[in-house]
Order: structure tokens, then sequence, then C-alpha cells
């Protein structure tokens, strides 16, 4: 009786989730693609963890309306952590950008890299239809002891086409991308004896 009693009890609670999980839905950060690729003093680079707001760490999508109020998607979800997701296109984009080996921390050899990228985000919102917006600062140093160090403040705004989150995560892939321009540019102009 008791078994029964606690499956009929679970039965429930079970459809329940179940409901809840087939609403979701989940989305990927576009793919970006660099298309000039830019000579460095360094040969290796490591991309710090950003450092996101909390509405953005967050998995469930927040879209800011007209009113400045930040309001959850419906049903729209992140498919991946959004703050290794961007840290890791952050580093592809990289990759692509510089004639550096760039990788997220930490770096899968031993010794340490010429240049290290950390990003602070002080925003990452958009409005659906209107803009994404993208600002924060981003520092260089060098692991390795040398005397590089750089601190540069950004501000992006890219426009969202429409009102779907398959845009919005487009414009937040596109802002994304400037800031690899804006910081591999950086890193170009950084030379040897800074390393």
């Amino acid at each position: 009786m008791r078994k029964f009693v606690l499956k009929a009890a679970l039965v429930p609670v079970i459809v329940l989730l179940a409901a809840c999980g087939n609403n979701s839905q989940r989305y990927l950060l576009p793919e970006i693609s660099v298309e000039q690729r830019l000579g460095t003093a360094a040969r290796a680079v490591e991309v710090g963890k950003l450092d996101l707001p909390t509405y953005a760490q967050d998995s469930e999508i927040n879209l800011q309306d007209a009113d400045g109020v930040l309001r959850p998607a419906r049903n729209g979800f992140w498919a991946d952590d959004p703050d290794r997701a961007m840290t890791e296109l952050l580093a592809v984009g990289l990759d692509q950008a510089l004639s550096a080996d760039v990788a997220a921390e930490p770096l899968p050899f031993s010794g340490l890299a010429d240049v290290r990228v950390d990003v602070k985000v002080r925003r990452f919102v958009g409005v659906p239809g209107q803009t994404m917006q993208l600002t924060g600062q981003y520092f260089l140093t060098s692991p390795n002891g040398g005397s590089l160090q750089t601190i540069k403040r950004f501000n992006f705004s890219v426009p969202i086409a429409s009102d779907s989150i398959n845009d919005y995560a487009l414009a937040q892939s596109q802002a994304i991308k400037l800031l690899v321009g804006d910081i591999a540019s950086s890193i170009s102009r950084v030379s040897r004896s800074q390393i």
C-alpha cells in the first residue's frame, strides 16, 4: 500500500516536470566569423571567464522593454551557461582575428600565456526590435611578469532586427564580434618587450 501511495504521489510531479520541460526553448549564441587577421608579438593569449552582470548570467533570457524593465522571455532559455558561452565565443573570435594561439582559461598546455584578456561587462542588454548594448572594460596583462597593463573601456550598440529571440541572440553575437575587433586591435599593438 505504501508503495502505491508513493507512486501515486510522484505521478503528478513527474507530469508537471515533463510539461515544464516541453514548453521551454533553448537558444545557442550564433557563431561569429572574423575576416581580418592581425599579427601580434604574442604567441599565446588566454581569455579569462567573462565577468557578466547577474541578469546576463541567468540561463533564462531576460529582455528589456521600452520602459527599461528587464523581463524573462516567455519559455526562452540559453542552451549553455551564458558566461561560458560568451567567453568561448570571444576566445574563438580572437583566435580567428590574431596570429597568436588563443584559448579560454585554463590554457590546455604547460607554461603561461604571453597575454591575458579579462573582460568586465557593465551592461549587456537590448530591447527587442531596437538595439543591443554592450558596455564595460577589458584588461590586458602579461602573466609572464612583463610590463603590459592595458585598461580600455568599450561601448557598442548593435541593431536587433526583430522581436524574435533568434535576432536577439544574433545581436549579442554581433556585439561580441565588435569587442573581438577592439581587443584584437589592442593586442596587435603589444610589443615583445611588454610580454
